[in-house]
C-alpha cells in the first residue's frame, strides 16, 4: 500500500528509518546489563561524530585527522560552564558548545582548505594537536592535566538521565538525529556537490560550483556533531581530562570509517560497532591488541575496498547469485520432455 502512495525510493527510506528506530528501541528494552549498556552508549556517542565525519572523509574525499580536537571542545565547554565557573544546566550550555565548535571550525577552515590531499590531513593533524595542547595547558579554563570533574548528568525537569538505561535513551535520540541529518544531506544537493568535489574539484569549480562553500559547510557540520558527541561524552564520564582527546582519538574516527566502509552512511556505524566490541575481546592481549587492530586495517584495505559493509554487500550478492543459479538449474528447460 505504501509503495502505491509514495515513490519506491521514498518508501524504502521510510521503512529503513523505521527499522533503525525499532532497533534502538529494542536495544533499550532488551539490554538490561549495565556493562553492555555502557558499551552501547560509548558506541552510540562515537557514531554521533563518525557518521557526519563520513560525509567529509568518504563522500568528499578529505581525510581530516583532527576531529578528536572538536570532540574535546564540545566536552570542555560543557565541563567549564556546568561546573567550574557558571554551574549552568546542560541544555543551556549545549547550544553554546555547538556555536563555539562551529565558529572554531569555520575560522580554521579558511586556512585548512588552502591545502589538499595529504597536506590537508597534516594540517588537520596539527589542528588536533593544537587543541589538545590548549586543553592541557589552559588550566584556569580546562583544569589542565587534571581535567574537570563533577560534570552533572543532563535532566529534563525532574527526569534526570542518571542511569545507563536513561542515558541510552538520550544518546539514541541524538544519534538518530545525527544519522538522519547526514542522510538528508547526502541524498540531496549537498551530496551531489560533495561527489563532484571528490571526483574532480577543479572541474566542479569550472562548472560554477562554489567549492569552498560546500567544503566549509561539511567541515563545520562534521565538527559540530563531533562537539555534540564530546558534550555527551563529558556528561557520561562525569569527569574529563586531556588524555581522552589526543591524536589517537582522531585516528580512531578515521579507522572507524575505513574499517566500516567509506562513501556510505552505514559503513562508519558498522566500523564503530565492530571496533568497540573487538576492543573488548582483545583487551586482555596487552600490547598485541594494537597489532591485531593494525593487521585488521591492512587486511580491510587490501581485500575489502568497501570496508566491512562493502564485504557484507559482496557476500550478499554472491549468495543471491548462487541461489539464482541453483533455481535456474532446477527449472525445466524449454522443449524438454515432460
Amino acid at each position: 500500500m505504501i509503495e502505491r502512495l509514495l515513490p519506491s525510493s521514498t518508501a524504502r527510506a521510510i521503512i529503513g528509518w523505521l527499522i533503525v528506530a525499532a532497533i534502538l528501541v529494542l536495544l533499550w528494552a532488551l539490554v538490561g546489563n549495565n556493562y553492555h549498556l555502557r558499551l552501547l552508549i560509548s558506541a552510540g556517542t562515537a557514531m554521533i561524530a563518525v557518521i557526519p565525519f563520513g560525509l567529509l572523509m568518504g563522500h568528499m574525499g578529505y581525510m581530516a585527522m583532527g576531529q578528536g580536537g572538536f570532540v574535546g571542545v564540545g566536552a570542555y565547554v560543557i565541563g567549564c560552564f556546568t561546573v567550574q565557573r557558571f554551574e549552568l544546566d546542560f541544555w543551556a550550555v549545549l547550544p553554546v558548545s555547538i556555536i563555539i565548535t562551529a565558529v572554531l571550525a569555520y575560522g580554521f577552515s579558511f586556512l585548512l582548505f588552502r591545502l589538499r590531499g595529504y597536506h590537508f590531513s597534516i594540517g588537520t593533524l596539527a589542528l588536533g594537536q593544537l587543541l589538545y595542547l590548549a586543553f592541557d595547558s589552559w588550566e584556569w579554563v580546562t583544569g589542565g592535566p587534571h581535567g574537570t570533574s563533577g560534570i552533572p548528568r543532563p535532566a529534563i525537569g525532574e527526569y534526570v538521565f542518571g542511569t545507563n538505561s536513561r542515558f541510552f535513551i538520550l544518546v539514541a535520540v541524538i544519534l538518530f538525529i545525527s544519522a538522519f541529518s547526514s542522510w538528508w544531506l547526502a541524498r540531496g544537493q549537498v551530496g551531489r556537490a560533495l561527489s563532484a568535489i571528490r571526483q574532480d574539484e577543479d572541474l566542479a569549480a569550472a562548472r560554477g560550483l562554489n567549492v569552498l562553500r560546500y567544503k566549509q559547510f561539511i567541515f563545520v557540520f562534521a565538527a559540530v556533531w563531533a562537539g555534540v558527541s564530546g558534550a555527551l561524552y563529558a556528561a557520561m564520564q562525569i569527569s574529563i581530562d586531556p588524555s581522552s582527546f589526543t591524536i589517537w582519538s582522531s585516528f580512531q574516527q578515521v579507522i572507524y570509517v575505513i574499517i566500516g566502509g567509506t562513501g556510505t552512511l552505514l559503513g562508519p556505524a558498522i566500523g564503530v560497532i565492530f571496533i568497540t566490541f573487538l576492543d573488548q575481546l582483545i583487551a586482555d592481549f596487552g600490547v598485541w591488541n594494537q597489532l591485531i587492530l593494525g593487521s585488521l586495517i591492512v587486511i580491510t584495505v587490501l581485500f575489502f575496498r568497501g570496508g566491512l559493509w562493502g564485504g557484507i554487500r559482496m557476500l550478499a550478492r554472491l549468495a543471491l547469485n548462487a541461489v539464482g543459479l541453483a533455481r535456474a538449474a532446477k527449472a525445466p528447460r524449454p522443449g524438454a520432455a515432460e
